[in-house]
């Protein structure tokens, strides 16, 4: 292959994968807050049917503390981010092999529950997640967000 065509053919990949890039909305996900008597409450992403888990949010009430479990893949660091519009959180976490995740990795990490982007996703219902080089787009959870950090706040 002509050292043009050669760069056609990856410019057009790299286009393609911006078409499907990693910001794209699964329109399946939807945000449950569960509450368990007092005991904890969880927020959780999740699309329809099995393996559908996204990202859960667990605290015990006004502890101040979430634990944050992404379901990462296989390669993924440990290492979450969290996004908000333009505010960003890291937090060193762990991978755990999940007895129900296929193969998936659950990446857990504990975050404060006064985090920034945590606070803003609260304040706007916009988050987002990146573990490297992929992300883990979210739709908004303005109500179910706003209710649960401030059922986990101190």
């Amino acid at each position: 292959m002509r050292p043009r065509g050669f760069l056609f053919v990856i410019a057009a990949g790299l286009l393609a994968g911006c078409a499907f890039g990693p910001d794209r909305r699964d329109p399946g996900v939807t945000w449950t807050r569960i509450e368990d008597a007092g005991e904890s409450v969880r927020l959780v992403a999740a699309a329809d049917g099995p393996g559908g888990v996204r990202l859960m949010m667990e605290c015990t009430p006004h502890s101040g503390v979430v634990d944050l479990t992404v379901i990462g893949r296989p390669g993924d660091p440990a290492l979450v981010i969290l996004r908000s519009g333009k505010v960003e959180s890291r937090h060193p976490g762990a991978g755990v092999v999940g007895a129900d995740t296929d193969g998936a990795l659950d990446i857990q990490a504990q975050v404060p529950a006064d985090d920034p982007a945590l606070a803003r996703f609260a304040e706007t219902g916009e988050l987002g997640v990146a573990l490297g080089r992929r992300r883990v787009a979210l739709p908004n959870g303005f109500a179910p967000g706003h209710d649960f950090l401030n059922a986990c706040r101190s």
